[in-house]
């Protein structure tokens, strides 16, 4: 009997998730630190702001839906605190200092941003399966160079590009909400 219940807990444990949803800083944070992987087919929960407007993703079909960059704050290299940014000017001034932090997210109806309503705020959640998506920064930020100013390793655009890069981590199977 006792043999029975501990083999009962075992399979139980085995099958039941430790942390069913990951907070989005907690990731990006990780991501940034290279240790993203430990949250690997995880699902990953959070609230930002889109600066990038929609991006059109093509599908290996040829179709193309809406892909969104979320932008969930400014993070300085050794703080743990991170600054909320809500304004263009927070955002440019934030990228040119290399602290954003992002997510991109893919997912089939991914909302678009409104046309011509500047920043908005959305809540999302996606699942980290190991991919990256190059993010290229704003042209106000494109005259620093740093290592952070490179595309996903793989991701190298053929030719000369101009601008600055940056690698994100993807969420995908995304849905998100724009916040009123």
């Amino acid at each position: 009997m006792i043999r029975t219940a501990c083999a009962l807990a075992g399979i139980i444990a085995l099958v039941a998730p430790a942390q069913t949803t990951i907070d989005a800083v907690t990731f990006a944070q990780a991501f940034r630190a290279g240790a993203a992987d430990q949250y690997k087919n995880r699902e990953i929960k959070g609230t930002g702001v889109n600066f990038h407007g929609a991006i059109t993703e093509r599908i290996a079909d040829g179709t193309t839906r809406t892909s969104l960059v979320i932008t969930l704050g400014s993070l300085r290299e050794g703080s743990a605190t991170l600054a909320l940014i809500r304004t263009w000017d927070e955002f440019v001034a934030a990228e040119r200092a290399r602290t954003t932090l992002v997510v991109a997210l893919s997912g089939s109806g991914l909302p678009a941003p409104p046309s011509g309503s500047g920043p908005q705020t959305y809540e999302f959640s996606g699942v980290f399966d190991g991919q990256v998506r190059t993010i290229m920064r704003v042209p106000q930020a494109a005259d620093v160079a740093t290592p952070e100013s490179e595309p996903c390793k793989g991701e190298q655009p053929q030719g000369s590009a101009a601008g600055s890069f940056y690698c994100a981590p993807l969420l995908v199977n995304a849905t998100a909400t724009i916040k009123p």
